[in-house]
């Protein structure tokens, strides 16, 4: 209660301390025997009382402050040691899944080119199986490449001529994803939806954040795990910066071309 009011208490403490020196000073003039050192009295105990309450004042205005440093310097260690210790990717279950500081350095960095121009559309998305690319054009322009993943052996991404249907900006699969044991780790990284986990395990849907649905089956664009070859359910994963990037300029109606 004191500290949280220092201005209002210095306050009190600095009229009660003009108060009691003004006291003091006048019953010393009522007194002939005390006026040969009024002169000295006059300026000494006063300096003293107002020395006194000037560093009241300042001690009651710096501990809220210096608590304040305190706990922000608590909190942000705290958030330090939670962002260095904690790898998450969001999960729907009661169990967050966990990932190795070499697999988040897969999962994002990626070269990639984005120069499109602000006031023109994206009017059409290129994926070339072949050469795990993806291409954005403006027009006949060129704005933007992407590496990419696609489907791997026995779930190759279909060709053909789609559009984008549906965006998701945090999607979970509706048919993959993994078993994580009670600490969040991956203990089988190849589950389907409706699989029985392992006796402690509990299935976790594959994220699939900046969702661009382009086929009835699922198949769509998405920041995902690049290994450097095919190696999806069918989908086109992108980098995730890329991804974020994609998203927020292509439309629902874009031509996807899938290409071999």
């Amino acid at each position: 209660m004191i500290l949280g009011h220092p201005f209002k208490i210095a306050l009190r403490l600095y009229q009660f301390a003009l108060t009691c020196s003004s006291s003091c000073f006048y019953h010393q003039l009522s007194h002939p025997m005390n006026r040969s050192a009024s002169r000295q009295n006059q300026t000494m105990y006063p300096r003293w009382v107002r020395s006194g309450v000037f560093y009241t004042l300042a001690l009651l205005i710096l501990l809220p402050i210096l608590r304040a440093d305190d706990d922000d310097d608590d909190s942000s260690s705290s958030s330090s040691r939670h962002t260095s210790t904690t790898r998450t990717y969001s999960s729907k279950t009661g169990v967050v899944r966990r990932y190795a500081p070499e697999e988040r350095v897969r999962y994002q960095l990626w070269d990639y080119t984005w120069k499109p121009d602000p006031s023109q559309p994206i009017t059409r998305i290129e994926v070339r199986i072949g050469e795990q690319k993806v291409y954005v054009y403006q027009g006949n322009n060129v704005a933007g490449i992407s590496p990419t993943t696609t489907g791997k052996p026995g779930h190759e991404t279909p060709t053909g001529h789609y559009t984008i249907l549906v965006k998701d900006i945090d999607h979970k699969s509706t048919l993959y994803g993994v078993f994580l044991d009670s600490d969040g780790h991956v203990v089988n990284d190849n589950a389907s939806a409706g699989q029985e986990p392992p006796s402690g395990s509990v299935y976790d849907a594959a994220d699939m954040p900046y969702y661009m649905r382009i086929r009835d089956d699922g198949v769509g664009l998405h920041a995902g795990y690049l290994p450097g070859y095919p190696a999806s359910h069918g989908c086109i994963r992108l980098p995730h910066a890329f991804a974020e990037l994609l998203f927020s300029n292509a439309s629902i109606g874009t031509p996807v071309d899938v290409v071999p």
